[in-house]
């Protein structure tokens, strides 16, 4: 069990433009956060975006389960005349994803990771059918090795989900080391980037991961002036690089701040069959983000093993 705790703190925290657990904040478990981001200009396009996410966890035996609850809300203005269809359909749609996590400790340091749940993605027009339903999933195994002065976590496994626009099956390889009390990274998918504590309060990273939305029309469309097609797509997707800034005011909550930039987007429409119907053509974009953070210090593992409870 000493490894347990360490696991579900990092696997809880998601990032907000991630769909799936990732190993990001090993220090602590974030229970809840809210946040505001506006992209002003991605080829013409003006988006707005708010997200609200919740984590719960609770050990069971030597297994942890833990429920992550996430709302995001897309509002989008199109700089964009065209004969082909009515794009105002488009402008708002809504993600509900929910995650049920399943940890399991191994022999020698080695832990099973299962994490699946439905996500919603719609404008609503029409309540909720089949078509606005993805799934969104995770099977790994996770092998630790060291202390917590410096460690080293590895996983490996397999993801389905829309991180790169339609859904698809990706594999989940990630390399995560803390290479001192400072400096930690991350490489390889979902997530890459490399982290500085600075102080107890404040830290800074760098990241690079996929981002991607497959919201569905549940309006009736026109195209091309006579063909009327339902359950239409918007598929938004592109490699987000940002900057985050995050400074603990208290506690358990932190301030969070970021700027990023989408160097070759995708933001099209697409037919029920994932045909293409209109590409915006979105090129690429920079935004910016800002939110608050409530999170726990995880708890001390073994009292043979130093507390981390600093980590940030």
């Amino acid at each position: 069990m000493k490894g347990i705790y360490y696991l579900v703190a990092g696997l809880l925290v998601a990032s907000t433009y991630g769909q799936i657990p990732i190993i990001q904040n090993p220090g602590e478990v974030e229970l809840a956060g809210i946040d505001y981001g506006y992209l002003p200009d991605l080829g013409g396009t003006e988006i707005h975006n708010y997200n609200v996410n919740l984590n719960l966890a609770k050990p069971v035996g030597k297994s942890i389960i833990g429920l992550g609850l996430t709302y995001r809300y897309f509002d989008f203005t199109f700089d964009e005349s065209t004969n082909i269809l009515d794009l105002s359909t488009y402008e708002s749609m809504h993600v509900v994803r929910t995650n049920l996590l399943f940890i399991r400790p191994l022999r020698k340091d080695w832990t099973l990771l299962v994490s699946a749940g439905p996500t919603l993605m719609s404008n609503f027009a029409n309540g909720v059918s089949s078509e606005d339903i993805v799934v969104n999933a995770l099977g790994a195994v996770n092998k630790r090795w060291g202390d917590f002065e410096r460690n080293t976590v590895l996983m490996l496994g397999v993801l389905y989900g829309t991180q790169f626009g339609e859904p698809r099956v990706l594999p989940a390889v990630l390399l995560r080391q803390k290479l001192n009390h400072h400096w930690s990274y991350s490489f390889g998918l979902p997530i890459t980037g490399i982290n500085y504590r600075i102080n107890d309060r404040h830290r800074i990273s760098a990241l690079v991961s996929p981002e991607g939305l497959f919201g569905n029309n549940s309006n009736a469309v026109a195209v091309d002036g006579n063909r009327i097609l339902t359950d239409t797509k918007i598929q938004f997707n592109g490699i987000n690089a940002r900057l985050l800034y995050r400074y603990r005011f208290t506690k358990n909550l932190a301030f969070v701040a970021e700027g990023g930039f989408l160097p070759t987007a995708t933001l099209r429409i697409v037919d029920n069959d994932n045909n293409e119907i209109f590409d915006l053509e979105p090129g690429s974009g920079a935004y910016f983000k800002f939110g608050i953070r409530f999170a726990l210090k995880r708890p001390p593992q073994n009292k043979n093993l130093k507390s981390d409870d600093n980590e940030n």
